[in-house]
């Protein structure tokens, strides 16, 4: 008969999760306790694994991809085999808790399963603000611990290590216990623990007194932020049963969203750099992109209609936090758009004492329509389905008003048929006609509307010819965005030589940049000096000839919030797109204002919209025809005080024009 393995209970969770009190009350159950205080051997094995990596588990970053299955991986699970064969030969079952187990579990879990039977995961889950208590500087009283005192920072750590721990942990035997259930019902948690425990090794165990865990506060209602909503839904997602089909989306969604990094690994920064800022940076890019269903304030019929009237006779009066909010559905939440069109409004909206929030179309399928309670509803770059039209009959029945949002000239099928849109005429028929549809459904919505909204006036007056109701209300930029932008200023980027810029991003771009390619090429030839940096996956193989490699760098398509460092390494950025062209002519500046955050000067197209904002000469340069490109090229590659003064210029009317607080209180005078 083959002799029974001991079992192996490994406790792991985040830093605020209470793991270690809870594995020393679990010691009272008769496990061999080796790890417990801090193992000195798995710390080390732990702590010199992750130093092969570059990292500390407490670094708020994701590991990196295939660090489990490298050479360094390989050696360290040889000597964590040794170091368990040790626990195995002592006899009795194993009791395993060490903090950076959390997001090293795969190092150890083959290992585990090969020498115990059953292994048992005890996952203990606490909330983001527990963490970052106790991750406060003094909380550890240990020069090798962490001592963070950026909130920020200990949200991603909290949503590392716990999105890292579920996904580890799925499919193998597994208990999940929270802070709040066995901090506010002691005696109830730890028995359903202990039943846990005892179904899961197949035999009784000794009655032990509840666990004593210092309280944790409960998240009031209705809570004070985004950040808080967005990690209380995370919460939410993880406390979920494991066969929750809707919790393990939002995990894996969350999961996906935390793997950028800030600055980008191919991005370098000094030491005297703020660190925190990277971290609010990332995590407000978290939050804005985390969906939770919005809670809407209960307001009766009565007043839900004398709040309308009285908005309508007195247009000016402050919003309120009691006031029902902007509500706004992304079509693509994935998309840019998303970022100027609903991320930066809502953020400004807020930071005016205006409540606003969000959901995707996909949720508003989800969602009862009765339980929402809007003072305006916005739809941006929305698909016409059954959730969309309910909603609309749910604003005309309520006589909320409704907007459409469109930022690009993507709702006139007859436009896009002349084959004026390069990157949709190049489509094979069957995608093309997908666009030519989506049209049809913008053209169908915008003309339900009550009103629409357009970045650009350009693209207002091909609105209009749709619904007469048009507000412009420009793309902008947020405040982490002008924290970075300042902060990569400040850092000298630019190399000896001017460097000639372009940010094409996708591939979208290609007939732009052949508008320019030819000049552009005879201003780098024209003098050794200049080089030309191209960010973004544009194809430049039609141009091997034409541009001289010696003065050409690649840079690599880059997330939004890691572009302001590629924009603060040029001294010049071109903005090409092609001239007269409706598409184009209606395309909001973009590339325009957020070099000019970095005190970068443009050369722009002159089309109708670089024309209204850009003063030639002033507060940078518009180019008519190649040979003013090439030449506009050469002046400013050899004017260092021109740049200068251009560069600056535009910032300061940039910032002035473009923030996104500014921009908010076009959205208090629509017609709401």
């Amino acid at each position: 008969m083959t002799e029974a393995q001991s079992a192996c209970i490994l406790v792991a969770g985040d830093a605020g999760a209470s793991s270690s009190p809870l594995a020393q009350w679990l010691a009272g159950l008769g496990f061999h306790s080796p790890s417990l205080g801090q193992s000195r051997d798995a710390l080390r094995i732990n702590g010199d694994f992750l130093a092969t990596l570059g990292c500390h588990w407490w670094d708020p970053e994701p590991l990196p991809d295939g660090c489990f299955s490298n050479s360094a991986a390989v050696e360290a699970q040889a000597e964590i085999g040794t170091l368990l064969d040790q626990m195995a030969d002592a006899d009795g079952d194993v009791l395993l808790q060490d903090a950076p187990l959390a997001r090293l579990g795969p190092l150890w879990l083959e290992a585990l399963k090969a020498r115990f039977e059953p292994v048992v995961i005890v996952r203990v889950l606490s909330r983001a603000d527990a963490a970052f208590r106790a991750l406060s500087p003094g909380a550890w009283g240990d020069a090798e611990s962490p001592s963070i005192a950026c909130r920020a920072h200990s949200d991603l750590l909290w949503l590392h290590c716990n999105l890292e721990l579920e996904r580890w942990t799925r499919g193998e035997q597994r208990l999940l216990l929270t802070c709040d259930e066995l901090a506010q019902s002691p005696q109830e948690g730890g028995h359903r623990l202990l039943l846990a425990l005892e179904q899961a090794l197949g035999r009784a165990l000794p009655a032990l007194d509840a666990p004593v865990l210092p309280k944790v506060p409960i998240a009031a209602e209705p809570l004070p932020s985004d950040r808080d909503r967005a990690l209380e839904c995370i919460y939410q997602a993880l406390s979920a049963p494991a066969g929750d089909q809707d919790a393990k989306d939002c995990l894996e969604a969350a999961r996906g969203q935390l793997q950028v990094r800030v600055p980008a690994p191919h991005q370098v920064f000094d030491t005297s750099a703020d660190v925190n800022l990277f971290h609010e940076a990332r995590l407000q890019r978290f939050v804005s992109l985390c969906e939770y269903l919005p809670e809407f304030p209960g307001v009766s019929s009565v007043r839900r209609v004398s709040d309308r009237i009285v908005r309508r006779v007195w247009r000016r009066r402050g919003p309120r936090p009691a006031d029902p909010p902007f509500l706004f559905i992304s079509g693509n939440p994935a998309a840019r758009s998303h970022l100027y069109r609903v991320r930066n409004p809502i953020e400004g909206l807020r930071r005016l004492g205006a409540p606003a929030c969000w959901m995707s179309a996909k949720m508003l399928g989800r969602c009862d329509v009765n339980r929402i309670n809007a003072r305006c509803v916005i739809l941006h770059r929305c698909a016409g389905d059954e959730a969309i039209n309910a909603l609309i009959h749910w604003c005309r029945r309520r006589g909320v008003p409704i907007g459409y949002d469109i930022d690009d000239l993507i709702f006139d099928a007859d436009i896009m048929r002349t084959g004026t849109i390069d990157f949709i005429a190049n489509l094979p028929e069957p995608e093309r006609d997908a666009w030519f549809e989506s049209a049809r459904c913008h053209w169908r919505l915008m003309a339900a509307a009550d009103f629409c909204l357009t970045p650009t006036e350009v693209l207002a007056e091909h609105a209009r010819r749709v619904n007469p109701q048009v507000r412009v209300v420009e793309n902008g930029f947020s405040a982490e965005v002008l924290a970075l932008s300042e902060l990569w200023r400040s850092r000298g980027l630019r190399s000896s030589g001017p460097r000639v810029g372009y940010a094409s991003g996708t591939a979208t771009h290609e007939a732009d940049f052949a508008t320019i390619a030819q000049p552009l090429a005879q201003a780098l030839k024209r003098q050794p000096n200049p080089s030309f940096t191209l960010v973004g996956s544009l194809d430049l193989a039609p141009y091997e000839e034409l541009l001289p490699a010696a003065q050409l760098e690649r840079r690599p398509l880059v997330e939004h919030v890691n572009l302001a460092h590629e924009l603060a390494r040029f001294d010049i950025n071109l903005v090409p797109l092609q001239p007269a062209n409706p598409f184009c002519d209606a395309k909001s500046p973009l590339k325009y204002f957020e070099a000019a955050l970095v005190g970068v000067p443009s050369l722009a197209v002159a089309n109708p919209t670089y024309k209204e904002l850009i003063r030639h000469g002033e507060n940078g340069l518009l180019a008519h025809s190649e040979d003013e490109w090439a030449a506009h090229i050469t002046l400013l590659a050899n004017n260092a005080d021109l740049r200068a003064h251009l560069g600056a210029q535009a910032r300061q009317e940039c910032v002035a024009r473009f923030h996104a607080d500014r921009l908010a209180e076009k959205y208090l005078q629509l017609p709401v």
